[in-house]
């Protein structure tokens, strides 16, 4: 005689398929067929990169394409999401979403970090990122603009975010500038933390 779930006992409810062998933490995920896995969800990857490398001294008003060799002892990215590739490329010295796993409603938060030594007072920076860089629709953003009234070494720290919402943004270059207001100004890049988020947590 068939009996009705509800009507089952507590102490003969048996655990869902494949809780014995799953892992503490995991998830089970259906295959869209029928069946499923368990498996951990990740809902976001950090990694960051250091330069070791030397200064940029731009043109006064000259967007200047920024230089990160990842060689720092700083460069951390043991917390990606696992199986994604690094979204840093050092060789071309730029990002490139899809190669490291992203898709489209994907997102990507960045906190950049350099060091300015201006040349005089009333100075001011651009950080910038040009996107979609050789698709038939790049596009630039202004991330920060920053004006420092008298000469000298600053931090400059700010965040920023974009998301993955046409093929121009996921599929081609992304390029970190830099525009100095005045000649002279010494730009020191310490380097980028960026935080990727998938629109869906990604199981591994």
């Amino acid at each position: 005689m068939a009996i009705e779930h509800n009507s089952i006992g507590a102490g003969e409810i048996h655990e869902p398929k494949g809780a014995a062998t799953a892992l503490s933490g995991q998830m089970y995920v259906s295959d869209g067929a029928g069946s499923g896995a368990w498996g951990t969800h990740y809902t976001h990857g950090i990694e960051d990169y250091n330069h070791a490398g030397g200064a940029l001294t731009p043109s006064a008003g000259v967007k200047t394409k920024v230089l990160n060799d990842g060689l720092g002892a700083f460069t951390n990215t043991a917390y990606k999401i696992p199986g994604r590739a690094d979204v840093w490329v050092p060789a071309s010295n730029h990002f490139d979403w899809a190669a490291a796993g992203l898709v489209l409603g994907d997102s990507v938060d960045m906190r950049f970090d350099f060091t300015v030594t201006t040349s005089g007072s009333n100075d001011d920076i651009i950080i910038g990122l040009d996107i979609g860089v050789g698709s038939a629709g790049p596009y630039s953003l202004e991330v920060n603009r920053r004006e420092w009234r008298v000469g000298g070494t600053y931090a400059y720290t700010t965040y920023y975010g974009i998301y993955m919402g046409d093929t121009n943004t996921l599929n081609f270059p992304t390029e970190v500038t830099i525009t100095a207001g005045t000649a002279g100004d010494t730009i020191q890049c310490n380097g980028w933390y960026v935080r990727t988020t998938p629109q869906l947590p990604v199981v591994a």
